[in-house]
């Protein structure tokens, strides 16, 4: 009997701990494109001394379509434009600049 209630409280505290280490994840920001926005590369201003600001859009690199997503894995900030750079499906990484064609979600 005791054999039983011992394994029973390991098998408890395996459960116990899976649904915790599962259920404590940072939650991801993903962006549900609501029209055609394209996905810049990202290059850097040489004299940037944050690697956060003077990002500047490169070439499109993407274009995504109404209903799909991106998850968005970083904020800039730029002088004339503020965008969120982005991990796409494929593991590409670009910008997308701020703007009313997208919303952002949580998961």
């Amino acid at each position: 009997m005791k054999q039983l209630c011992d394994r029973a409280i390991v098998i408890a505290f395996l459960i116990l701990y899976a649904a915790v280490s599962v259920g404590c994840g940072e939650k991801e920001n993903i962006l549900v494109i609501e029209q055609p926005t394209e996905v810049h590369a990202i290059t850097q201003a040489s004299t940037a001394p944050d690697p956060s600001m003077n990002v500047q859009p490169g070439k499109v690199i993407a274009t995504l379509k109404a209903g799909e997503t991106a998850k968005a894995i970083g904020v800039y900030h730029g002088q004339d434009h503020d965008g969120f750079k982005v991990k796409l499906a494929d593991g590409t990484e670009g910008i997308i600049i701020a703007g009313d064609t997208f919303t952002v979600t949580s998961r």
